[in-house]
């Protein structure tokens, strides 16, 4: 882009004209030199339809900026009104409330409609006009010309609710369902002014106010995911912080030791082999004596005693 820019001679001038726009110009002038020659105030009228003619089908070159989850401006105009309100049916939006962001656009505003986000197309419907209603002088005028679009995003979706008058081709748009858009990519065109309501997720920060002027592919409105950002935001300054100095724990005193009893006297500890010793081997153990011999000694005993008396 920047290396376009710098080819330019005249950087400044970003004004274009559809063909449709020139061709009609064209044939409004020759209309009105036709209605001239036959009487000359006639020619005014033909020169107005060439002024309008123009205005219908001029347009410019718009540079969007560099954010993957930015709401930008879907035309030129002046933000009229910001509230919290139910979106159409129409725009099969799936949240009760939205914040509506309701743009005016002049009948000399540039023509071009531009994505509000960045993601997928998921609807559109457009509804011509009656002839009768050449301008839309209020949004909910009856007999405008009518379209509506549905964009998603990571979940995340915007609707835009287009209304312009009736007479001739208003709206036209160059997209269709299932397309994947980029952010600011000029995706139809509503000649000569009217109304924009973009609905956008209630969570969204809206960066612009009322009274302000926006431009068309280029102005930010907001950014998608604000509370996620700045959740991710915050704990990366977190991690980046120092951690804090934590004082020790204080130690308990550990508990004295208990003091050891004096050791008793032991009994000495008498080998295996010292304790054995003292008894005497099987073969030394004499067979105790036989009770009957015992008697019969005592009876010789007796026996003996009682001659010699």
């Amino acid at each position: 882009m920047a290396d376009e820019i710098n080819r330019r001679s005249m950087p400044w001038m970003n004004i274009a004209l559809d063909w449709e726009g020139v061709a009609a110009a064209a044939a409004a002038f020759l209309a009105a030199l036709l209605l001239g020659s036959i009487w000359g105030p006639l020619f005014w009228i033909g020169f107005a339809a060439m002024v309008a003619a123009l205005a219908a089908g001029h347009w410019a070159r718009r540079s969007p900026p560099d954010l993957a989850d930015g709401v930008v401006a879907p035309c030129d105009g002046i933000v009229v009104s910001i509230e919290v309100t139910e979106a159409p049916t129409a725009l099969r939006l799936s949240p009760e409330s939205l914040i509506r962001v309701r743009i005016a656009s002049s009948p000399f505003s540039t023509n071009k409609l531009y994505t509000p986000i960045a993601g997928g197309v998921d609807l559109i419907s457009l509804a011509q006009g009656e002839p009768s209603v050449p301008m839309a002088m209020r949004p909910d005028d009856d007999g405008l010309t009518r379209a509506y679009v549905t964009f998603e995003s990571a979940g995340e979706q915007a609707g835009i609710a287009l209304a312009s008058g009736g007479l001739g081709p208003r709206i036209d748009l160059d997209i269709e369902t299932g397309d994947v858009v980029r952010l600011g990519r000029a995706f139809g065109t509503r000649r000569l002014g009217g109304w924009c309501d973009l609905y956008l997720p209630i969570g969204l920060n809206v960066l612009v106010w009322p009274g302000q002027s926006l431009v068309g592919g280029e102005t930010v409105i907001g950014r998608l995911r604000a509370e996620f950002e700045d959740e991710t935001v915050l704990e990366a300054v977190e991690a980046m912080m120092p951690e804090p100095k934590r004082e020790p724990a204080p130690v308990a005193p550990a508990p004295p030791a208990p003091v050891a009893a004096a050791p008793a006297e032991l009994e000495p500890v008498v080998e295996e082999e010292d304790f054995f010793d003292d008894y005497p081997e099987p073969d030394e153990v004499e067979a105790p004596e036989d009770p009957a011999a015992i008697f019969a000694r005592l009876r010789e005993a007796a026996r003996k005693h009682g001659e010699s008396d």
